[in-house]
């Protein structure tokens, strides 16, 4: 009995040999549940966590709504004031302030007021209680809150940018005899005071980073713990998300929670970004201690579970073993005969396989023999049609009109097709020999000590497109379309790089053209309906204007209104010739035109206004200057009012100079000069048309160069440099394609 016992435990599955101890012990039960219950109990910790940090920054947002409201009480009880109504109307600016400093320095002292300020209408400063020195300056670009408290006769207030900084600020209207003669403001600070305030009633740290440009953010204040040596910009790539962006312990911030949103001011723009910063030390403690001990008892249970099974399976490592044994002997062809066949388990079916598989061997082995004779015969085929494929390739890479390359990840150029000479002059040993040739000549970077290769694909491992500009040899800049293609090695890493390069110089002059042409026509539709709509009405009222005028006696009032009517109409007129100049459509004839004699001629002949506003002008012109192209007639025109505009603008005393060079089949001219002062939005409307006043001349038709310039092919720009220095380039084609921008 106790034998056929043996043969029947013998003869079980090794499934079932092994699986009963793993099923008793469940260690994967216990394994599993230690892990789930870890990541179920952080998973509830750090939804606590987002739901708190959501109610600081709404109570934050309400704080904000709170100080308004507040500031707004204190403006509508001041600007209701009676004597401050009588004393504004009469612009009494020492009664404003004998009467309303001692208010203002208890304001600040108990409700933290910092802005206390008085504006006239149209946004004018008039007083300024906590800034007495600084007046009179037009804040009617910047102010949203002050132009609508105005304009809507009731207050308004939120976050704003004023002269001393951002502000809380409310602002709102003052009435006297029921008309509105100007605004007062009340703001609260925005700044390091009040986080500092919500820093000791919340007991949390907090932060505002200003908005510079789309991804720049600098630190405007914070209270609580220093600014963390980190940098905003990997939590917040851009300012304009719509809810607040929530990090829980991210990395190497791991006891910290935080959160970013924006701040929008009173227009809605995101003007700063909050960062509300929580400390969870104490919460991370307590997850590490929960955590080590689940791990020290699950790593037990485990323990003891490998231990007994380890034992149960030495129990069947020798027959497998001799198995292993035998079949190493079957694999270095030392065994022929057939192996010993034990109990029908699957041991003893696995030793009738190899049976099987040793008498296979056999068959093989005589069938390699065979196929042996006939491999050497086939490798020779095989190489002759590879040799054949190759030829095929590089004849057909040598000819096509682009650049074939493949770069090494340390630099090296392994292979470049000869239509690199053709297109850029390099020749392929110039490529091949320098690693810095892709990097210096194509990439157009410099190649640092710590960095040898800068494509894209090297990092990224991704397939790239990308629109380079690279210099031939000559200097002269083309633009490609570069498709980088990496190959990867059996670790993952990018062994080199595979790419083609596409010339797109004239595709992308070609839509530059397109472009000017386009903007021309829309702009000449628009100036042209809104002059013609103008220009009708226009000639009734300058009609009845000079009838008015004429028919009223010089001792009548109403005269010189009608005269100023007359005059108004007139400056109306002129704008509207400038305007119609602009619009009306000609034709170019080319001719050859020597740029350097054009130039001189038009100084000369504003020779007696240069003497009389004393503008000394000089002349830096590039000797042999090639002759260009152009309507010589249009461009006289052109250049007589840039030359003239820029002599008048330029203050008395200072210098005009003006440069002809030239560079890659362009003539380019450069117009510098001091202003009195120019602002971003005038540079902007530089080239609108407009009029002069209290000037040589008061019609500069500005926008009509531009337009002959640019029908010409070329282009103009206009920058500043340095303190007030205007610089207008010009840039002229040698040869207009066909007869010019239409």
């Amino acid at each position: 009995m106790r034998r056929i016992d043996l043969e029947t435990i013998k003869s079980l599955s090794l499934k079932w040999k092994l699986l009963i101890p793993f099923l008793f012990f469940a260690f994967v039960g216990t394994t599993s549940l230690t892990i789930i219950g870890l990541a179920s109990q952080q998973r509830l910790i750090i939804e606590e966590e987002k739901k708190s940090l959501l109610r600081y920054h709404d109570r934050f947002l309400r704080e904000l709504d709170q100080k308004g409201t507040l500031a707004m009480s204190l403006a509508t009880m001041i600007a209701e004031n009676p004597q401050v109504q009588s004393l504004f109307a009469q612009r009494d600016r020492q009664g404003l302030i004998d009467l309303l400093m001692p208010t203002y320095v208890q304001l600040k002292m108990y409700f933290n007021i910092e802005q206390f300020h008085f504006h006239l209408p149209g946004a004018i400063s008039f007083l300024r209680l906590h800034y007495l020195e600084r007046f009179g300056d037009d804040m009617s670009l910047y102010r949203k809150t002050i132009m609508d408290a105005a304009r809507k006769g009731r207050p308004v207030a939120g976050l704003e940018l004023g002269a001393t900084g951002f502000g809380i600020r409310a602002v709102a209207p003052i009435f006297f005899s029921l008309q509105v003669v100007g605004t007062v403001e009340i703001g609260h600070s925005f700044d390091s005071a009040f986080l500092e305030e919500l820093h000791e009633r919340w007991g949390i740290d907090l932060a505002l980073y200003g908005i510079r440009d789309e991804g720049v953010y600098k630190p405007m204040a914070r209270a609580g713990r220093p600014f963390e040596d980190f940098a905003i910009e990997e939590f917040v790539a851009k300012p304009e998300m719509e809810t607040p962006i929530l990090f829980v312990a991210p990395a190497k911030y791991t006891y910290r929670s935080l959160l970013f949103a924006p701040v929008r001011d009173y227009s809605g723009d995101p003007v700063a970004i909050l960062e509300i910063n929580l400390d969870r030390s104490e919460i991370q403690g307590k997850l590490l201690s929960t955590r080590n001990l689940m791990i020290l008892v699950g790593a037990t249970g485990i323990a003891l579970s490998f231990l007994l099974t380890y034992l149960v399976i030495l129990s069947f490592i020798k027959p497998i073993s001799t198995l292993v044994t035998e079949a190493h002997e079957i694999a270095q062809e030392k065994r022929e005969i057939h192996l010993e066949q034990g109990p029908r388990d699957e041991i003893g079916l696995l030793t009738e396989a190899l049976n099987l598989m040793l008498d296979a061997l056999k068959e093989k082995r005589m069938a390699i023999e065979e196929h042996a004779k006939n491999l050497e015969k086939k490798v020779r085929e095989r190489t002759a049609d590879l040799v054949t494929s190759e030829e095929k390739y590089r004849t057909l890479v040598e000819n096509v009109p682009l650049i074939v390359y493949r770069v090494l990840d340390d630099g090296t150029t392994e292979f470049v097709n000869s239509y690199l000479t053709e297109c850029l002059g390099y020749t392929i040993e110039e490529a091949v020999r320098d690693k810095k040739f892709w990097v210096e000549k194509i990439c157009g970077e410099p190649v640092r000590d710590d960095r040898e290769i800068c494509i894209g694909s090297f990092y990224s491992g991704e397939e790239c497109r990308v629109e380079r500009t690279v210099r031939d040899k000559k200097g002269k800049p083309l633009i490609f379309m570069d498709h980088a293609i990496p190959a990867r090695a059996s670790n993952g890493k990018v062994k080199w790089v595979d790419g083609i390069m596409i010339d797109i110089t004239e595709l992308k002059q070609l839509q530059e053209r397109a472009l000017r042409t386009e903007e021309i026509r829309i702009l000449g539709g628009i100036s042209a309906h809104v002059a013609h709509e103008i220009r009708n009405p226009l000639i009734a009222a300058g009609g009845f204007a000079r009838r008015l005028k004429d028919a009223l006696p010089e001792s009548d009032p109403r005269k010189k209104q009608a005269e100023i009517i007359v005059k108004e109409v007139a400056r109306i007129e002129d704008f509207l010739k400038v305007l119609f100049s602009s619009i009306s459509p000609f034709e170019l004839v080319l001719t050859d035109v020597d740029l350097n004699r054009l130039l001189a001629k038009q100084v000369a002949g504003m020779e007696e206004v240069l003497k009389t506003k004393r503008v000394e002008v000089v002349l830096d012109l590039m000797p042999a200057l090639p002759l260009i192209q152009a309507d010589e007639e249009r461009l006289n025109q052109a250049f007589e009012n840039l030359i003239k505009h820029a002599a008048v603008s330029t203050p008395s005393g200072e210098k005009l100079i003006i440069v002809s060079s030239h560079s890659n089949d362009r003539a380019v001219i450069r117009l510098r000069h001091k202003v009195q002062r120019l602002s971003e939005d005038d540079l902007d409307k530089f080239f609108f048309p407009h009029i002069e006043e209290a000037r040589e001349w008061t019609i500069v038709d500005l926008p009509l160069s531009r337009i002959v310039i640019h029908r010409h092919g070329g282009k103009v720009d206009l920058s500043l440099e340095g303190e007030n220095n205007l610089v207008l380039k010009i840039e002229l084609p040698d040869k207009p394609l066909g007869k010019g921008i239409d």
